[in-house]
């Protein structure tokens, strides 16, 4: 097996300096820097972590489960359980009600438990420094780090209560405690770091399943490519990965739900694959996925260039001489792979890519170093575009974090404020359902039939998610409101586009459904 002191395949006339010392100044030097690039990492989430995202529905539902498992209850959506998602991160936020005691309105709920999403981020920026640290230098570790603490993408999930910063915490920590081990010779030290990131790995499985093609099988891959990890140690991480997982489907067993799982995880499955699309992009008829990332562009252009560097980066590095080099490199390169693969045949929902991007930016590094070491001569130029993309990615994510989007919210309060409390307000949308619902007097109308049956005054509209066919509403519906409605309360954001709050004419609308002009709904069900 390779040992650290090897060099990188390389032309005669140039070699790979071997890794500086591990002395104490210098260990004290490193951890200074993880501190600093994490306390980056935690200002950038902290700032607008409850103003700088739009709430997504995502959010208001995974509060709610963790609020049902606070109160020691099977995680349930409407009375039915809940399993197309394993448990750990609903659990963690339930912990931190308990703790807290926190409570309110699913929404409120949601908002207050964005900071947790907010402390792990904030640590996984300190487990990716240590993580390229161990394989390019500090140097490289630091640059990989501030990307991260500032990449806009990363900001916009780790502001959010989604279950991706959990599982990419412990994907990232995991793979930290595979490379401790590798090369490391065989006393009681290494069989607590197997055993540890076995444990590791498992929980982010039982944060994501999806999260399994990020470590099993990369560390499977890795057995046989190249004899980079060996047999025995990868089935002892294996083993202990899926305890769990085993775990929690002895719960599910144990109380006669196996028949439930079973089903939902099938459906979940086939959304994953693109059997079935339900959510995402390619889901929605007419969305172009290309025209709406160039569109993104000026948001998200480094993230982007992350995305597509996984794979590239990933195989170079999956090539290298270096044992915990290839290891990472086959991580990079099956995780980029599945992100491909969303985009083009399946869900394609943006939260895929998270995994991608942590993935990228372990990787990038050392396919860089790899390139130098090939390449002396573009050493300068490399330089200089990783200067400019860390340039970048600090302004962008300044700008991610310092934009106003919580339309939604202020609509909520509008209505409260400023309307009688008997007002009828029908909503339009799924994220309206979820995060505004129960409340007085509000329900879901998406047609004019059923604005016109509910004798609604008001009627609520988010018009990106609306014009794209997202929500319960035909787009056309925003049309016929524009024209017929009067608009009392107007934000404008940069995920919902206008979230406007509409005064309805009972006599236009009366008339238009008299005259035929129903509209039906789109999605839900709904009249």
């Amino acid at each position: 097996m390779d040992s650290l002191e090897q060099t990188e395949a390389s032309p005669p006339h140039f070699r790979v300096r071997k890794p500086a010392s591990t002395s104490p100044r210098r260990l004290q030097h490193s951890w200074w820097i993880a501190v600093s690039v994490g306390l980056l990492g935690l200002v950038f989430r902290v700032f607008g972590v409850q103003r700088a995202n739009d709430v997504f529905i995502d959010e208001v539902t995974y509060a709610d489960l963790a609020r049902e498992i606070a109160d020691g209850k099977m995680p349930s959506i409407l009375g039915n359980p809940f399993f197309l998602h394993p448990p750990a991160s609903y659990a963690l936020n339930a912990l931190v009600i308990r703790v807290l005691g926190l409570e309110g309105h699913p929404m409120d709920l949601a908002l207050q438990l964005r900071w947790v999403n907010t402390v792990l981020g904030a640590l996984t920026v300190v487990v990716c420094f240590l993580l390229v640290r161990r394989l390019v230098g500090i140097g490289p570790a630091a640059v990989a780090a501030v990307i991260q603490a500032s990449d806009p993408f990363v900001l916009r999930m780790d502001g959010r209560l989604m279950m991706e910063t959990p599982a990419g915490f412990a994907v990232l920590s995991g793979w930290l405690l595979v490379l401790l081990l590798i090369n490391r010779k065989w006393d009681r030290a290494r069989l607590w770091l197997e055993l540890s990131a076995g444990t590791v790995f498992g929980l982010a499985i039982l944060t994501k399943d999806m999260t399994v093609v990020f470590t099993v099988v990369p560390l499977l891959a890795a057995t046989f490519w190249r004899r980079t990890v060996p047999l025995l140690t990868t089935l002892r991480i294996l083993v202990v990965s899926l305890v769990p997982y085993l775990i929690y489907l002895g719960v599910i067993a144990a109380n006669g739900l196996l028949p439930q799982f079973v089903e939902q995880k099938s459906v979940g499955v086939l959304r994953m694959m693109g059997v079935v699309q339900m959510t995402g992009f390619n889901s929605v008829p007419g969305v172009n996925l290309v025209e709406r990332l160039i569109d993104m562009a000026g948001r998200f252009g480094t993230s982007y260039l992350l995305l597509g560097l996984s794979i590239l980066a990933g195989a170079v590095a999956a090539t290298s001489q270096l044992a915990h080099r290839r290891v990472i490199g086959l991580f990079s390169l099956f995780t980029g792979f599945v992100g491909i693969y969303s985009v083009f045949f399946g869900a394609a929902e943006e939260q895929f890519g998270y995994c991608v991007v942590l993935a990228a930016l372990v990787s990038t590094p050392v396919a860089v170093a790899m390139l130098i070491s090939w390449r002396p001569r573009l050493r300068k130029a490399t330089a200089a575009a990783v200067a400019i993309v860390a340039v970048l990615s600090l302004v962008l994510g300044v700008q991610e974090r310092s934009v106003v989007d919580d339309g939604l919210v202020r609509a909520r309060d509008w209505i409260n404020a400023e309307l009688p409390g008997s007002s009828k307000v029908g909503l339009t949308s799924v994220t309206g359902e979820f995060a505004l619902l129960p409340h007085e007097g509000w329900e879901v109308l998406p047609s004019l039939r059923s604005l016109r049956d509910g004798g609604a005054e008001y009627v609520l509209t988010q018009g990106r998610p609306l014009s794209e066919g997202y929500g319960f509403a035909a787009p056309e519906l925003l049309d016929w409101l524009q024209d017929n409605a009067q608009p009392v309360f107007t934000f404008t954001g940069p995920t919902s586009g206008d979230t406007v709050v509409w005064r309805l004419d009972r006599t236009k609308l009366d008339a238009a459904v008299a005259g035929g002009t129903i509209l039906p709904p789109i999605n839900g069900g709904y009249r």
